[in-house]
């Protein structure tokens, strides 16, 4: 129902006549206004279109690049990463120097790490870094200090998450042992780093696995796959015993087939005792990324939607509605 009072609220303003008062909105306004409202309504190809609109009418409009911004995050809801990134390029290439470029940098980073783009991700975040390296250390606060506190901060974290994934582990510790001194996260990152850097990830050699299943069962048994391997011990002796008894029966070519079916066993035996310490090690790696990921990093992301950290004027469904 609310949805619905604010899709209509905001075709009654651009229905309405222009009132030349102080208080009256622009056409620009208006097209602003009808995005909003195609988003909240979840229409999102149809608010881009209508910001489209916009910045086509009015290419000077101080709020370009903050609609931009709005067309961007749209395309990231939507699932679309290559067309969101290609709009916030065009953010950071026309406003290298502002914060809003600054931060349209680190979101290509959150765009490509939700691509899985590994590569153009970590070099988005450490492009964000190096940027603002010179600014961390100013004595006097400033918007451009204060920003790349909070985006290093960040972007910190989202190396730290995107090495987790790669089960990059001292890699990630050593992006959360870098986060600046004047970070909210700075002790907590330090905290988290000391723990997980204690964890003594448990692994099984795929070597010794192998080499222990020359006997049949030793490999699962050293896995902890007791079951396999008790079953792997009988069916080996079971194929073994055929074998011999034909042959000591003289039925050779019962003894070539049941041969046959021991060797692939067999070789399945040793195959899946391989396999098993691969995915023993996997699975390990696997508890310690979640924990790293989901416990630790995922409450120091900041989730704030990219239009309400820079709303467009007029902006009261920017703040007023949560995203």
């Amino acid at each position: 129902m609310l949805r619905f009072l604010v899709l209509l609220a905001v075709l009654l303003f651009i229905s309405a006549p222009v009132v030349a008062d102080e208080g009256a909105y622009s056409e620009a306004d208006r097209q602003i206004l009808l995005g909003d409202a195609r988003y909240y309504e979840g229409d999102y190809f149809r608010a881009i279109t209508a910001y489209r609109d916009f910045i086509w009418a009015h290419p000077d409009d101080w709020r370009v690049q903050r609609v931009r911004m709005k067309m961007a995050w749209m395309y990231h809801l939507a699932g679309d990463q290559r067309e969101a990134a290609r709009q916030l390029n065009r953010v950071v290439d026309e406003n290298p120097d502002d914060v809003e470029g600054w931060w349209a940098r680190f979101y290509l980073g959150r765009v490509a790490a939700r691509a899985e783009q590994v590569p153009l991700a970590r070099r988005a975040f450490e492009g964000v870094v190096d940027l603002c390296e010179p600014w961390i250390d100013e004595a006097e606060r400033s918007v451009e200090r204060d920003t790349c506190v909070e985006l290093t901060t960040q972007a910190r974290i989202m190396l730290a998450d995107v090495s987790a994934t790669r089960h990059e582990f001292d890699t990630a510790l050593d992006h959360l042992r870098a986060m600046p001194e004047q970070s909210p996260h700075f002790e907590e990152a330090l905290e988290i780093a000391d723990r997980v850097g204690g964890i003594r990830i448990p692994r099984k050699s795929p070597a010794v696995a192998g080499t222990l299943s020359i006997i049949p069962g030793l490999g699962h048994f050293y896995l902890g796959e007791f079951q396999n391997g008790v079953l792997a011990m009988v069916w080996n002796g079971i194929f073994i015993y055929g074998l011999v008894d034909s042959i000591l029966a003289g039925r050779y070519g019962q003894a070539a087939l049941i041969g046959l079916l021991e060797t692939i066993w067999y070789g399945g035996t040793i195959f899946g005792a391989v396999a098993g310490a691969h995915r023993y090690n996997r699975d390990a790696m696997r508890i310690v990324e979640d924990g790293l990921r989901r416990q630790d990093l995922r409450p120091m992301m900041d989730e704030t939607p990219w239009p309400a950290r820079f709303p467009a004027s007029p902006g009261y469904l920017e703040l007023t509605i949560d995203f």
